[in-house]
Formats: structure tokens, C-alpha cells, sequence
């Protein structure tokens, strides 16, 4: 995690040692599809080529850092892969901890208003914001990030 006090921005990325795990991995898995005929050289090509782009995928999301969680004054900004979510300051409640199926997980709860306006139901919405990291350090880390200063509503 990374903390700028000047601009007052919390970065919160992926543990850089798990996605280096991952990617190699994912460039294993692609080596050894490259040498299983048992299947057929289509299959094995497909399988191939494919794992060989998603290891180049997760190792330049390493690199330039594509996925992370980023707080500021705007409000939290969470980018991933298939997904950007961005919830401003004014929106949440509180962020709480879920369990589901045995495993903790963090979750953003929204005001009234805010959940009618995104068309959510009435329960936190996942927040898959910890990138290996402690879901107690980064709950403590986004709970005490949120913003409560009053602002003017900003109209579109």
C-alpha cells in the first residue's frame, strides 16, 4: 500500500510477490500445453497460445500497475481486469466485512439514496479490493479513508 500524504491519495495494489507467482504460473501452464499431444495439436495449440496471453496479460498488469485501488478526494476508484468501479465519498455509508462460504470478504455498504440511484438492493455490495493483501489492513485502510467533509451535490 501506498500512502501519499501531500495529495492525500491512497494507492492500495497487488502484492507484487503473488502476481509474479501467478504469472508464472499461468507461463508454466502455457509451456505445458506446448508439449501435450494427447489431445490433439489443435487443443494444445489453443491452450497454448491462449495461457501464453494471459501471462503476458497479468505480467504487464504488473508492470504498469493496471489494477489497484486508488482514494482521493473524488472518492474510490477500483480498476481490475474486466471491471472499473467508482463510488464517491458521499455515496457510502460504511464499508463492513461479509463472510461468505467461510471466507471473509469486504463490502461497501451505500446510503439510502445512493442504492436508488445505482438500482442496487438493500444489502453491501462486494468490494474485491484486497489484492492478497490482509482484508483487516485494508478494511481498516478504506474505513478510515471516507471522506464525511459536506460538499455541494454535483449536478450532470
Amino acid at each position: 500500500m501506498n500512502k501519499l500524504s501531500s495529495d492525500k491519495v491512497i494507492v492500495i495494489k497487488p502484492v507484487w510477490w503473488r502476481q509474479a507467482c501467478f504469472t508464472l504460473f499461468l507461463f508454466v501452464l502455457a509451456i505445458f500445453f506446448s508439449f501435450v499431444g494427447y489431445f490433439g495439436a489443435l487443443f494444445s495449440w489453443a491452450g497454448t497460445i491462449f495461457m501464453t496471453l494471459v501471462s503476458v496479460l497479468s505480467l504487464l498488469d504488473q508492470i504498469f500497475e493496471w489494477s489497484r485501488l486508488k482514494i482521493d478526494r473524488n472518492g474510490y476508484s477500483l480498476r481490475g481486469w474486466f471491471r472499473h468501479q467508482s463510488f464517491a465519498h458521499h455515496e457510502i455509508q460504511d464499508f463492513q466485512i461479509v463472510e461468505f462460504t467461510g471466507k471473509k470478504l469486504l463490502a461497501v455498504e451505500f446510503k439510502e439514496y445512493a442504492r436508488k440511484e445505482r438500482g442496487l438492493a438493500d444489502q453491501p455490495v462486494p468490494f474485491p479490493c484486497c489484492f492478497g493483501r490482509s482484508i483487516d489492513e485494508v478494511f481498516k485502510t478504506v474505513r478510515s479513508a471516507i471522506d464525511r467533509t459536506p460538499r455541494r451535490a454535483q449536478r450532470n
